[in-house]
């Protein structure tokens, strides 16, 4: 059996081994076979393990070359696991003290999930942050950067950085708006003298036009909702009229309406600057809004298991989901003569 390599958070891991097992000393015929790297990684205890594998080497067919990537991809690999990346969760578990002070010769990447820490923003992009920094943190070992401290980083190292990712176009942009704020937040802490992320150009995106639905088929879309899934109608018909995004209607509690004044208070939340805005209810949609209020506690939130009222809040990707499921790949949406085939609604979607 092979030997296990200790590793951070009481885990472990097998010694990598390769297939074919003559990857060192074979001749050329090796090339027509597919190499992998493989070994096991044990959770904390040994509860349960997960067999790795890795095959980024096959697309290399020059022997040297493809031994030389093989043995890179082991080190990088052993490296990774030792700096706290989990294949588990597919994230880094880190050391860093989240608490600790900020100063310039922490390793930047420590000082990325400080900083991150530090500011002002909502539970989502607070994990899009941790995301973004744990997929940096995976290329460091490979470009030597491990050792580099804050204070020192320059616009060059963090740009191959972000290359070494192969993002697409518009996740390299929003990498970069991430960064510009940890980077805002290090220089009022005096770790560097500058936001390097500014000089570093965004990458141009081609927009597409997004299509929307036409009367005639927004028409037979919430005939089909009020008659199949009447809950989901119900907070579309107040969505359409309430000038406000679904992560603010979501935070909305029974307390936060006054339906004698026509108005509701919430939270805007988008930004660094969070704030509460009241805004009014249409009297279109003053019976919908009593419909949830009945009987409902002044803590429910007043969309949320079901789209219905209940003590907790739910993720605004149930829309996403429910239009996707209930609308998007539904057969049964017609116009009032059955004449709407499913494609052209689809289409307009």
């Amino acid at each position: 059996m092979a030997s296990k390599i200790s590793l951070p958070n009481g885990c472990s891991m097998s010694t990598p081994s390769v297939n074919p097992k003559n990857w060192k000393s074979g001749g050329a015929t090796l090339l027509k076979k597919n190499w992998q790297i493989q070994y096991y990684f044990y959770s904390a205890n040994n509860e349960k393990r997960k067999l790795v594998a890795i095959k980024g080497m096959n697309e290399f067919n020059n022997l040297e070359d493809r031994r030389a990537i093989t043995q890179g991809l082991i080190e990088d690999e052993i490296e990774n696991n030792k700096s706290g990346y989990n294949p588990f969760t597919k994230t880094f578990v880190s050391p860093v003290d989240i608490n600790a002070d900020l100063h310039p010769y922490l390793d930047f990447i420590s000082a990325f999930r400080i900083a991150a820490s530090k500011i002002r923003c909502t539970k989502k992009h607070r994990k899009e942050l941790g995301i973004c920094i744990n997929r940096l943190e995976k290329k460091v070992a490979k470009l030597g950067l491990r050792k580099v401290v804050i204070e020192q980083l320059t616009r060059r190292q963090l740009k191959q950085l972000l290359e070494s990712c192969n993002l697409p176009d518009n996740y390299f942009n929003k990498y970069l708006s991430f960064l510009s704020s940890l980077f805002g937040e290090l220089v009022e802490y005096e770790c560097c003298e500058h936001n390097i992320v500014r000089d570093i150009r965004k990458r141009k995106i081609i927009k597409k036009q997004r299509e929307i639905l036409s009367s005639e088929h927004h028409k037979a879309v919430m005939k089909h909702l009020y008659v199949n899934h009447y809950e989901f109608w119900r907070y579309a018909r107040i969505f359409l009229f309430s000038g406000a995004r679904t992560t603010e209607l979501f935070r909305v509690q029974a307390k936060d309406v006054d339906i004698e004044n026509q108005e509701y208070n919430t939270t805007i939340a988008k930004g660094s600057n969070p704030h509460e805005v009241t805004k009014v209810i249409l009297k279109e949609v003053i019976p919908l809004w009593n419909e949830l209020l009945e009987n409902t506690k002044p803590n429910s939130y007043l969309f949320s298991k079901g789209l219905k009222p209940g003590i907790k809040p739910i993720s605004s990707s149930q829309i996403t989901r429910r239009w996707s499921r209930l609308v998007k790949k539904s057969d049964d949406i017609k116009d009032d003569d059955g004449n709407m085939p499913t494609s052209r609604l689809h289409k307009h979607i």
